[in-house]
């Protein structure tokens, strides 16, 4: 009699242990995953960053070789300059 009970003092020890490592377990899982969830966010924030820098980039291109035409258009020189933010802009779309 002695020795079932033991055993029944065993068992219940050890479901009172499973039940408080269960709730552990479903404490600590959804931090975990938010981690994990946050770490990759971060990253997709990063790589829009980059890219709206990019896009940025380009349209102050875009917005040089527009002002050197339109002033070419008014006065009808400025061929050099012109030239150099052509150059400027092949360099720049041959990079990205």
């Amino acid at each position: 009699m002695d020795t079932v009970q033991t055993l029944l003092s065993i068992c219940g020890a050890i479901s009172i242990v499973g039940g408080a490592a269960a709730v552990i377990v479903k404490v600590i899982r959804p931090a975990f995953q938010m981690s994990k969830r946050v770490e990759v966010l971060e990253q997709h924030d990063k790589q829009d960053y980059d890219r709206l820098k990019a896009v940025e980039d380009m349209q102050k291109q875009q917005s040089k070789c527009l002002a050197a035409m339109l002033n070419h258009q008014i006065t009808g020189n400025g061929i050099e300059n012109m030239k150099r933010i052509r150059d400027e802009l092949l360099e720049s779309i041959i990079d990205k």
